[in-house]
């Protein structure tokens, strides 16, 4: 928690001087969970129709020509996935989304000795997006030490 605050960064050479200026919030895991509900991503899908979910902004932490170590959990749970949800390295396509897909989604991927992760809330609807939600859990970018 102590990371929390306003972060500036200078690039300079003789002829050009930029500086780049971005706030950092740090957020702690809440009891049980492995995310905080505060600092998440959203996504949306309809029913019977198909979703991919990707891990959002983890470019940074893959290196390149190397397979990434990425796994997914629900709920913080680890799965055992039906049959047509693939998981292909850094997303998950569920291919007819159902009722009860609906959810926290989990990507954690280890970087060095510490594990970065980013949970997305799929919120399932049926008909259009504005339609209402069949499922809404109660329950984020997050930086895990």
């Amino acid at each position: 928690m102590e990371d929390n605050g306003f972060y500036t960064c200078v690039l300079r050479n003789s002829t050009y001087c930029m500086k780049v200026s971005m706030s950092l919030t740090v957020e702690e895991s809440e009891e049980g969970l492995c995310f905080s509900s505060r600092i998440r991503y959203q996504e949306r899908a309809e029913i019977t129709k198909s979703k991919m979910i990707t891990c959002p902004d983890i470019d940074d932490y893959l290196a390149p020509y190397k397979q990434p170590i990425m796994t997914w959990n629900k709920e913080c749970q680890r799965q055992d996935w039906r049959s047509s949800i693939i998981i292909n390295t850094t997303s998950l396509w569920i291919p007819d989304v159902q009722e009860d897909d609906g959810g926290n989604y989990t990507c954690e991927l280890k970087y060095g000795s510490r594990v970065v992760r980013r949970t997305t809330e799929l919120k399932v609807t049926v008909g259009d997006a504005s339609s209402k939600y069949l499922y809404s859990p109660r329950s984020s970018q997050q930086f895990c030490r």
